[in-house]
């Protein structure tokens, strides 16, 4: 008997917060958080460093890239007249240059890829504060990530994120000037 009593109100309880639930209704919203990664000014301006950053390497590699070019057509252009010693010790030096280029470019690359996931993991935490911020402010009791099926527009709330994403990298630079 007692496990009855104890079933009904639990099921009573149940039917009561799904009323209130309904009552009060749930604001739902949607983000595309690949949109806002890939059009937040703070995005822009961490590709923008990046470049920054690795633009010396690069310009190393496009110039030992020019050097090998140079090497391999002067190579082609005299082998005619070259002794054998001196065809192979030209096809070690572009060999090796060739292997060195490669390696460099190997070394950045992977150099690259580990400042990209740095600067990827602090944008998605700013990605998330202002998505955070949003739901406080404007009262949503979920948000989820799309990836959804089927999502009404009515629901999507990633343009209000990415306008607040740039009223925060504006602030921050008009304070940086300051």
């Amino acid at each position: 008997m007692q496990k009855f009593l104890k079933l009904t109100f639990a099921v009573f309880m149940m039917a009561v917060s799904t009323v209130s639930l309904a009552d009060t209704g749930v604001k739902l919203g949607v983000v595309n958080v690949a949109l806002l990664l890939e059009q937040a000014p703070q995005a822009k301006s961490a590709t923008a460093s990046l470049e920054k950053e690795f633009s010396p390497q690069q310009a190393e590699l496009k110039s030992l890239a020019g050097k090998l070019e140079k090497q391999q057509a002067d190579y082609q252009k005299n082998k005619s007249v070259m002794s054998d010693a001196q065809k192979v010790t030209k096809e070690r030096e572009i060999s090796m240059l060739t292997r060195e280029i490669q390696r460099r470019r190997n070394d950045v690359q992977e150099l690259l890829n580990l400042r990209r996931n740095e600067e990827l993991a602090k944008l998605q935490n700013v990605v998330n504060e202002a998505i955070k911020t949003i739901g406080k402010k404007e009262g949503f009791d979920l948000i989820l990530y799309e990836g959804i099926a089927y999502t009404n527009e009515r629901i999507d709330i990633t343009n209000d994120v990415l306008n607040h994403l740039k009223t925060v990298s504006t602030k921050q630079r008009s304070e940086f000037n300051k």
